[in-house]
């Protein structure tokens, strides 16, 4: 049986391998524990950043606008949060970065 996504023909390609030059700026701010994952569609880019204590996305377009579609197709497969245990938000740029909230994460 075929499983049917509201995403079935509409996905970010993970382009880790090809964007080290992306991953090592981003791995500057971040712990050693954080892995840095890079998706992109047409001209939209996604910097994954997960570690014990975080897991964030900002997503830009080189073009246009950030569609409805991409911020849940990033907040169901990239960041696998509901979106009620996310936070968005924007600081004046075309960037939009979507966070898991805080109480979300067993500190051990």
């Amino acid at each position: 049986m075929a499983i049917k996504s509201k995403f079935f023909d509409r996905t970010f390609r993970n382009t880790t391998d090809e964007r080290e030059d992306i991953v090592k700026v981003v791995s500057r701010g971040e712990s050693e524990d954080t892995v840095v994952t890079i998706y992109e569609r047409k001209n939209t880019l996604v910097i994954h950043s997960k570690s014990v204590s975080v897991n964030h996305a900002s997503i830009s377009k080189a073009k246009g606008h950030i569609k409805e579609w991409e911020i849940a197709y990033i907040i169901d497969n990239i960041i696998k949060e509901d979106k009620k245990n996310v936070v968005m938000y924007s600081k004046g740029t075309k960037v939009i970065h979507i966070r898991a909230k805080e109480e979300n994460f067993v500190f051990y």
